[in-house]
């Protein structure tokens, strides 16, 4: 029986590596033959890595401020797409006209 393997067969000797953005203590990458990769002592990579895991985390006035430009954005490109008020539940003048639904 004969197994036809595809293109990914031919590329099994190689294989991915992690991407860099992932890679917590950047002075842990060592490549084959390089010298230019420095030891660092166990203490010095893991208090780098226990400072870049504390980062900032915003505050909720800073996340309510982030948001609400985004959302007074959004209602600004609405109203001139749509000349339409959502947050007012107006008409405004301009290429469409409403009509108001008696339901």
């Amino acid at each position: 029986m004969l197994l036809r393997l595809g293109v990914s067969a031919a590329y099994r000797g190689t294989r991915e590596s992690t991407p860099c953005n992932l890679i917590r203590d950047p002075e842990s990458i060592r490549t084959s033959g390089s010298s230019t990769t420095r030891p660092t002592s166990s203490t010095e990579a893991n208090q780098r890595v226990h400072n870049s895991m504390r980062g900032h985390h915003p505050t909720v006035h800073e996340m309510d401020e982030f948001f609400s430009i985004a959302e007074e954005e959004q209602q600004r490109q609405f109203i001139q797409k749509y000349n339409f008020d959502p947050v007012n539940d107006k008409p405004l003048p301009g290429r469409y006209e409403w009509e108001k639904l008696n339901l």
